[in-house]
């Protein structure tokens, strides 16, 4: 049965209604998973950033996307009072081993800000996917751990993760990755542990009871 968020009734406007401006490094995985809750329930609006090809997906270059989005010489979107930012990273380090600065300084900036947040995966979105379905970290040994991640979250569903399924699965996800979660002595995420279940949280607020109903038909 393929969960399309066509399956979930719409509901008119509360005082509680916000929207959620996602800004994510990928351009398809975690771009699609998102895309699943946006139209889930009239009260809460999730509006994903579509990477172009020629977009800067850094840390860096993600929240000055963001910062342009808002405040730029052409604003796409206005910011109301409930309205919310997400930035979700990835820890893996890149050739040049800019990441860690650059994240580091996106955390900071973002804390400057009314109701803007960075969530943090580690090593990568996968593992925030890996909890879906399953309520234990594992460890992997391996020189590219983040592949070992990818391959763990496709043998963990049959077919492999699909954005128009298993996003209903949310509920278990956050309470896993919670659950899991650890971070170092400066508070960033240990490998295994991701932050992104503090976005879901801010989403499943308004459409738990949505997402219970249509699960509990499984």
């Amino acid at each position: 049965m393929i969960l399309t968020n066509r399956l979930f009734e719409r509901q008119s406007p509360s005082r509680e209604a916000k929207s959620l401006y996602i800004f994510c490094e990928g351009a398809k995985r975690e771009y699609q998973y998102f895309e699943y809750f946006r139209e889930i329930d009239s009260r809460i609006k999730v509006e994903v950033n579509k990477l172009n090809p020629d977009d800067n997906n850094s840390p860096k270059g993600l929240y000055d996307l963001a910062e342009n989005s808002f405040i730029g010489e052409k604003p796409k979107f206005t910011l109301q009072e409930n309205d919310e930012v997400w930035i979700v990273l990835d820890t893996d380090p890149d050739k040049s081993n800019s990441r860690k600065e650059q994240i580091k300084q996106v955390k900071a900036d973002c804390k400057l800000k009314d109701k803007w947040f960075v969530v943090e995966s580690n090593p990568c979105f996968e593992v925030w996917l890996f909890f879906h379905q399953n309520e234990k970290f594992e460890e992997f040994e391996s020189d590219n751990i983040c592949k070992s991640w990818k391959q763990k979250v496709n043998e963990s569903y049959e077919g492999g993760f699909d954005s128009r399924r298993h996003p209903i699965f949310i509920e278990d996800a956050i309470k896993n990755a919670e659950r899991n979660f650890k971070t170092n002595d400066n508070g960033n995420p240990l490998k295994g542990s991701s932050e992104v279940y503090m976005l879901a949280k801010s989403m499943f607020a308004v459409i738990k009871n949505k997402i219970r109903v249509v699960k509990n038909k499984l």
